[in-house]
């Protein structure tokens, strides 16, 4: 359990296939709705707007300054997309909250094959929350 820990803080996760999408909440509906403003401002740091993000197979948000808030808007666009495969939000400070956040959301999305969570600080925590959604 420990070298999983350690991998989520400082490498990225390669899933050999994408996961599975949960079965007690229907998979093309995020858990909650983010207000409006929280979405603008988060796509003010990273650029592009939402309908680019939900659509895209890749988003390299990567040292964009993104802090846990942040990361409930990434959260929310994973849960929210059915072709992303690739999340890079390596170097930013979304620490155990923003990592809960995306770990809640993994149970939305069942393509992401690669999660970048290297360098954020997300402690045992959000090293757990992400690991908890990867069993299968």
């Amino acid at each position: 359990m420990k070298a999983i820990l350690a991998c989520i803080s400082f490498c990225h996760i390669d899933f050999a296939s994408p996961l599975p999408t949960s079965t007690s909440v229907e998979a093309s509906e995020p858990a909650h709705l983010m207000p409006e403003e929280a979405v603008a401002q988060f796509f003010t740091k990273v650029g592009g707007s939402f309908q680019q993000a939900v659509n895209a197979e890749t988003v390299m948000w990567d040292r964009k300054q993104l802090y846990g808030e942040d990361a409930k808007v990434a959260a929310y666009v994973l849960s929210a997309s059915r072709v992303l495969t690739t999340l890079d939000l390596q170097a930013n400070f979304i620490g155990s909250e923003g990592a809960i956040a995306i770990a809640d959301a993994l149970k939305f999305n069942g393509v992401l094959t690669t999660l970048q969570l290297a360098a954020n600080d997300i402690g045992d925590p959000g090293a757990i929350a992400v690991v908890d959604a990867l069993k299968v």
